[in-house]
């Protein structure tokens, strides 16, 4: 398995590309956004933005000039501080409830209101949501699933029913972890954008029902008609490509207002700052290295050597220790949670495993076949 020169990430990653020299996209954007080729003019997109927060001033049909979709971590946190103080903004926070929220994940929560904006907080029925959690596990080894689509979705609901016509989201990952040109390039988040980079996994949500799930359960998710967002004007983006994303210069700001890091990291990353609000993020990025050879320490390791924070050797030597790790006791109450027995669980994660990259002998025990390098 061949490996960028420059980062960690294998050429398994689905969306990425690399050069003739063997640099993938992602180094590419990075080096774009720090000013070293093809420099983003940084003075530019800000003038965008700022025409953006102007029309939505304008065009605004109620209360809010935008909403923020908020979890409560260190990324939409820095988002409300920014929209509100740096943009004049008057926010609408949303929350898409999170299954497996944590206490560290519901204190920021807290702060994040502090900050002094409205907040709603959506909450699909429980019953409902436990079901669509075990269906994304099995179906796509992502129990996160209805969450992706519940944050990418609910907050249009909400801007077209308020007439709110500026909706805020964070990064763009395919500027920050590598895609087509197309999107990393472009600052919309729309249908098209959720469909097929939003954690939809290839499903529709029609493709979610069954006898125990209806389509009435799953109504909520459906993203809203495009004569809805045209009728209503309403324009999902992304701040990231307006302004130079850095968690090293973002995580402090909030940090001074009180936001708080896990107690302790979770197994198979590398930062304490990171998916605070996800009890089972370990289940979910354990399932994602053995379909591609990588979790979630390669991602956030990926960010410090783009950024000149490690070098790749330093990084290289983590993730060999602690990528794809997983909590034994996360395991079984995640088995607790969606009622399922441990000998089902860990069935279903080997039939994710990709055999290609994978030495597979023992169920649950899985070897890369070829070391990073």
């Amino acid at each position: 398995m061949k490996y960028c020169k420059k980062c960690l990430f294998p050429e398994t990653k689905p969306d990425l590309y690399f050069d003739e020299f063997g640099v993938c996209d992602a180094c590419h954007s990075a080096d774009r956004k720090n000013g070293i080729i093809d420099s983003i003019d940084w003075k530019a997109k800000e003038l965008e933005f700022d025409e953006l927060v102007k029309n939505a001033k304008i065009k605004k049909g109620g209360i809010y000039d935008c909403i923020v979709p908020v979890s409560g971590g260190k990324d939409s946190t820095f988002q409300v501080l920014q929209a509100k103080h740096k943009h004049g903004l008057k926010v609408l926070a949303v929350t898409f409830d999170q299954f497996d929220q944590t206490s560290t994940g519901e204190h920021n929560l807290k702060v994040l209101r502090d900050i002094g904006v409205d907040h709603l907080h959506f909450t699909l029925s429980p019953d409902v949501v436990k079901k669509l959690v075990k269906k994304g596990f099995k179906l796509i080894g992502d129990p996160y699933w209805v969450n992706h689509v519940g944050i990418f979705t609910i907050p249009y609901h909400i801007a077209v029913k308020f007439k709110i016509p500026l909706v805020i989201f964070g990064e763009n990952p395919q500027l920050e972890y590598g895609g087509p040109k197309a999107s990393r390039d472009s600052f919309i988040m729309d249908r098209r954008w959720r469909q097929e980079f939003g954690g939809m996994r290839g499903l529709r949500e029609s493709d979610m029902s069954d006898l125990e799930i209806t389509e009435e359960d799953l109504a909520i998710l459906n993203f809203p008609e495009d004569d809805e967002m045209r009728s209503s004007e309403v324009m999902g983006v992304f701040y990231g490509s307006f302004f130079r994303w850095d968690i090293g210069i973002q995580l402090p700001m909030v940090e001074k207002i009180g936001w708080k890091h896990l107690p302790k990291t979770p197994e198979g990353s590398w930062v304490d700052f990171e998916n605070c609000d996800m009890q089972f993020i370990d289940i979910r990025e354990r399932i994602k290295f053995l379909k591609f050879g990588y979790g979630r320490a390669t991602d956030q390791i990926n960010i410090e050597i783009r950024n000149q924070r490690l070098t790749r050797q330093e990084g290289l030597e983590i993730v060999r220790k602690i990528d794809g790790n997983v909590s034994k006791d996360n395991e079984k109450a995640f088995c607790n949670y969606i009622d399922m027995e441990m000998s089902e669980y860990l069935s279903i994660v080997d039939d994710f495993v990709n055999k290609n990259i994978f030495d597979t002998e023992t169920i649950g025990q899985y070897k890369l076949k070829s070391q990073r390098n």
